[in-house]
Parts: structure tokens; sequence; C-alpha cells
């Protein structure tokens, strides 16, 4: 088994075309979003590449909730964002969720070829690498980024599945509290903190809160 840590676009139609098996990371907020929103009851998650493609998907089902953020705000007309903490909140129970997010649901959109994806970050890692460790396959790690650019806590958290699926140490080259730390000075968590989504930041730092591992069947993740 190799594993690889790729980035981006780019990077996922590299990982497809050698038929790895993914993770697709986007650590603040999607990843832990999707893992929240499974916790709180959903069925299925529809991640789509645009707003048009999510107004595509939802012909198809129509009692579906849509949900979506750019720049981390709620899409007007959208009934839910992409905060971990709104999830956490909310009963899904049985709901099909429609999701368009800036960076994470693109990432998955392209990665969708795939014989196997499934979203990770810090919240479900061990889950993560236990779920990934008895396929059999060569593994990428994407780390979707933000718009376009790499970003810390992306790159730290696909080193931090890596690690889990590779090492024979249990000790990480940094500690949980160092992790944080980093991932305070990105422009996501700026972002955030703008918008007064500070508690959103702290669901994303929550390490193995979930033992939840989202799984895409080629037209949403759901859960084995």
């Amino acid at each position: 088994m190799e594993v690889r840590i790729e980035h981006g676009i780019s990077g996922a139609e590299i990982a497809v075309s050698r038929g790895d098996a993914i993770v697709i990371v986007d650590a603040i907020r999607a990843s832990t979003t999707y893992v929240t929103a499974f916790a709180s009851g959903a069925d299925r998650i529809i991640p789509c590449s645009s707003r048009k493609h999510l107004a595509e998907k939802y012909e198809d089902y129509p009692n579906s909730l849509k949900c979506g953020e750019r720049l981390c705000k709620k899409i007007e007309g959208y009934d839910l964002g992409s905060s971990p903490v709104e999830m956490s909140n909310t009963d899904l129970t049985g709901k099909v969720l429609l999701s368009s997010t800036t960076n994470g649901s693109r990432m998955v959109v392209a990665c969708r070829d795939s014989p196997l994806v499934v979203m990770g970050g810090f919240c479900n890692a061990s889950s993560v690498a236990e779920f990934l460790k008895d396929r059999n396959r060569d593994i990428s790690i994407i780390c979707s980024g933000r718009l376009g650019e790499e970003v810390i806590e992306d790159n730290l958290c696909g080193e931090f599945i890596k690690h889990l699926l590779v090492s024979s140490s249990k000790t990480f080259s940094l500690s949980k509290e160092e992790i944080e730390e980093e991932c305070l000075v990105s422009p996501s968590y700026e972002m955030l903190s703008s918008a007064g989504l500070e508690e959103d930041f702290e669901k994303c730092m929550s390490f193995d809160s979930h033992s939840l591992v989202p799984v895409f069947d080629g037209e949403a993740f759901i859960l084995l």
C-alpha cells in the first residue's frame, strides 16, 4: 500500500488516473460538516460542483435540503449553510442533503470516478485510517485547499491521516495542541472568525470526536 498526498483539482485528477482510493480532506469545514450531518441522522449527502449543479439535483430530490456556503456564509435561499455546529443542532433524520461548498464538494465531484472515496478530517481521522487499512489499495489523500491555494489545516490533516496509515509510531510530529495553534493562523480561521463562527473551528479541531466514515457511492456520501 502506497499513500500519497495530493493537492487540489489537479491532484485529484492524478489520483483518479492511478485508480487510487481517495480521502477528501477539507478540514475547515466540509469534512467535519459532512460527518456531523451524518451524526445528526442524514441519510445521504450529495456533493455538487456548483449552485447550478445543485439546482439540477434538486429536481431529482425535491424533498432534499439545500446546503451550501460561499466565503463561510450560507447561500441565500438555502436551508442550511456548511456549519458543523448548525448540523449538530439540526435533526436531519432520514434527510437527503445537497451540498455546494467553496472547496470540498467540488473536490468530491472531481474524484467521482475513483473506485473508493471517503471524507476525512481531524474529527474522524483514526476511523478513516482503520477503514482503509484493509482495502488493499494505494491511497491518495487530497487536500482541498482554499480557492486553489494550499492551506495549513488540510496539509496537516493529510499528514496526520497518512501517519495513522503508515507509521508504526503512535506519536505524530506535532501534538494536537500544536496542530490547533498552527491552524489558528490559517486564512480559513480568519474567515470563520470574521463571520463569528469560532465554534465551528472548535468542532473541526475535535480529534476523533466521531467514528463515522462517509463513503461515496458514485452520487452521494452514505454510511456503510
